[in-house]
């Protein structure tokens, strides 16, 4: 879709017009051959050549607004526009010129004050152009000539009868108050804009494209409206007044943003010369020699494991399983690090926990060969489940989770979309109260089934192997939103190109009916999305089908640097990539709360984890449970396992002193190659002073050994009724030997 932004030489807002609409391109106002394949017309606001007439710039003239534009060469084009039914959109003085060229009726005169105005001004979007009569929304106007006025008209009260009866008015201050500005104005019947009675052109005086987000997908199906909107107009206009909101609310939680942790994360040690890929990616990745790698992530699922403890932690390690696979890297063992209370109720969580945790990894195939269970009071009602993941792959077989260019498709696979985990990073975003109902919390809860994430999982290490993907990426946290995000954002920082995206709603295969916001937003488990060239859509598809999974495509990548979401025919959302910035959360300390004197028990759960199958995949030599003799017998917190593919043996310690864990590896002979964390605090005002001195030890001890960090997690927020867990930063530490 091409835009025309019609420049004057005095047009000041064309810059931003230029900005706001994507895929625009300008018209200088002496053309007058046609731009082919136009699908609007937009004259933005501006001065001088808008509001004077005049033989030469440095000489005399006179305030005429619109006059001596409307007489410009390019009124050849806009005039043609309107007979070919192409939408026409004037803003500002851009009404004006329309009104000035007869394709919009009135005249629009000096503000009542007789000063220019420029304000945020409440406005009314009447039906059929807003979702319910009188919806306000917000926006800027800056004037001198916007009272809009029909006394010039032959008979003004049949042409305001008219306005009304035909809905060509599509914008109306909301009333005659100061605050408003309609007073300053003093438009005829508040009129802010109109179009003509075949809604093709149309004139208002506020200006939409100054940063204002929930008006635009209905400016945009004002201008592009479709049979859809008639029959289903209700629903999908509700959708674009609350999708801007809600997306804005899940991109900004901490759980996703990392908003008030990521200025101390960017500090740490993370580039070796063995390391492929640190942070930012979906897991880390080290070179191991002999063209294999290694790739590493750790997850937290605290908030979901209290709430459902079996479901909680089943889905925490199906997500860190996809985290690695997604990578192109086979899974091959997964670690799981506990912290649960000291009442009856922790009791029951901690059994169920194990079950969830037991049912999914053993169902899928992968070894559980290590962790660690601790009971303490301040996990009573804010239980801890970590679970880390490890795979193995060799080097060319990486696959990173982005697109690299236009025109490649954003390819859905999985399970269907229903209403599981809709708002889930937002609650695992905020503390708990004694109070909540836990009952009504579970369908925040996602839902977990370990047979179709090993038919993913075999489908995509196949794709992955044949190099016929581009990017993959796990529909986590935020899902279909935050994976599109991610690999256009990700391909944008690596190719440095103008990339977008636009997504396809009623594309995507869902269980029911379900609102659009709520399928862009949930977070549905043992979903995948895959990049790939349309030429290889034909390969990837037969994978697909031989491992029976539905797929779909629902999108594809952009080169005009714009987020677009469509319902079926129906512009949803837009906004610019590059408009979206980084939110960074500060905090001001409460005083100092009493620390926990005692330190957490150490549980023994070794009959808990005989429920683990900690040998499947036939790699680990040793596990604190298992293993072949009893020389090992009283060492714990590490595991081995065989690597015959460079015919070494990989060694893994946990803990949360990291310290500790460097003696450990040492002993056993090992050489410590990487590390990941699982950072698990309280509310941040209480406890970013304790997370940023732990990541310092980190940080120091990582330069002094040469040790990098290569991803990690951050759980804030574990706290209720104002009181925080004992901080309680979790590490995994890899070597080699």
């Amino acid at each position: 879709m091409r835009i025309g932004i019609i420049r004057f030489p005095g047009s000041n807002c064309d810059i931003d017009a230029l900005q706001y609409f994507p895929n625009s391109f300008y018209i200088w106002h002496k053309e007058t051959t046609f731009p082919d394949n136009i699908r609007l017309l937009v004259i933005p606001g501006g001065f001088a050549y808008g509001d004077r007439t005049y033989n030469t710039a440095t000489g005399s003239y006179s305030i005429a607004p619109g006059k001596m534009a409307a007489m410009s060469p390019v009124r050849t084009i806009i005039y043609e526009a309107a007979q070919r039914k192409i939408p026409i959109l004037g803003i500002c003085n851009g009404f004006q010129i329309l009104i000035e060229l007869e394709l919009l009726p009135g005249k629009l005169l000096l503000n009542e004050n007789e000063t220019f105005t420029c304000k945020k001004v409440k406005c009314i979007v009447p039906l059929p152009y807003g979702p319910t009569n009188n919806y306000f929304t917000d926006l800027y106007v800056a004037n001198s000539y916007g009272r809009f006025s029909l006394e010039h008209t032959p008979n003004p009260t049949d042409a305001l009868e008219s306005l009304h009866k035909h809905n060509q008015i599509i914008l109306q201050y909301s009333g005659d108050s100061v605050d408003n500005g309609a007073y300053e104005i003093n438009s005829l019947d508040n009129i802010a804009g109109i179009c003509n009675t075949e809604r093709t052109v149309f004139g208002m005086m506020p200006h939409p494209e100054r940063n204002n987000s929930d008006y635009k997908a209905i400016l945009y199906n004002m201008l592009f409206p479709s049979s859809l909107m008639k029959t289903r107009g209700f629903m999908l206009m509700d959708q674009i007044v609350k999708i801007p909101y809600r997306i804005h609310d899940l991109m900004d939680s901490e759980h996703i943003s990392y908003k008030s942790t990521r200025k101390f994360l960017k500090q740490l040690h993370t580039k070796e010369d063995w390391v492929v890929q640190g942070p930012g990616e979906n897991a880390g990745i080290i070179d191991i020699g002999n063209d294999y790698c290694i790739a590493a992530r750790i997850e937290s699922h605290n908030h979901p494991t209290f709430i459902n403890p079996f479901e909680g932690a089943a889905t925490g390690v199906g997500g860190i399983i996809r985290d690695i696979f997604t990578m192109g890297a086979r899974p091959i063992a997964i670690l799981d690090f506990l912290r649960f209370g000291v009442d009856s109720n922790s009791a029951n969580l901690l059994q169920n926990a194990v079950k969830g945790i037991s049912y999914y990894g053993n169902c899928v195939g992968v070894a559980n060969i290590g962790g660690d269970c601790y009971v303490h009071q301040s996990y009573n009602t804010n239980p801890l489940v970590n679970v880390a993941c490890l795979g193995i792959m060799k080097k060319e077989h990486i696959v990173y989770g982005r697109g690299t260019c236009e025109t490649q498709s954003l390819i859905y696979v999985g399970s269907k979309t229903g209403y599981e985990g809709v708002g889930g990073a937002a609650m695992a975003s905020n503390t708990f109260a004694s109070t909540q109902n836990l009952a009504e919390m579970e369908k925040t809860i996602q839902k977990s089934d370990p047979f179709l994430e090993k038919l993913l999982l075999e489908a995509c290490l196949e794709i992955a192997e044949n190099k016929l993907a581009i990017g993959m990426q796990d529909m986590g946290a935020g899902g279909l939103l935050c994976a599109t995000y991610e690999v256009i954002s990700r391909g944008r920082e690596k190719t440095k190109r103008n990339l977008g995206g636009i997504i396809h709603l009623d594309r995507v295969p869902t269980k029911y009916q379900m609102e659009p916001a709520d399928i862009l937003m949930s977070e549905s488990q043992e979903r995948m999305l895959i990049v790939a060239d349309k030429e290889q859509e034909k390969a990837i598809f037969e994978i697909f089908r031989k491992w029976d999974l539905e797929y779909c495509t629902i999108g594809e990548i952009t080169n005009d640097g714009m987020y677009n979401v469509f319902y079926e025919d129906v512009f949803l959302y837009t906004e610019p990539m590059k408009q979206r910035k980084d939110v960074i959360q500060e905090w001001t300390p409460r005083s100092s709360e009493l620390s926990f004197r005692n330190y957490p028990k150490k549980l023994d759960v070794s009959e808990l984890r005989k429920q683990y199958d900690s040998t499947i995949g036939n790699r680990t030599v040793y596990d604190e449970h298992n293993h072949p003799d009893d020389s090992h017998k009283g060492i714990k917190d590490y595991s081995v396992l065989n690597l015959p593919e460079i015919n070494r043996e990989l060694i893994v310690t946990w803990g949360e002193n990291i310290t500790t864990m460097h003696k450990i590896m040492t002993k056993q002979n090992g050489i410590p190659m990487a590390v990941i964390n699982c950072l698990n605090y309280g509310h941040p005002r209480d406890k970013l002073h304790e997370l940023s001195s732990t990541l310092e030890t980190l940080n120091y001890y990582s330069q002094h050994n040469y040790v990098p960090i290569i991803g990690g997690n951050v759980s804030l927020y574990n706290c209720t009724d104002a009181r925080s867990i004992r901080s309680t930063p979790i590490f995994v530490l890899i070597g080699l030997r």
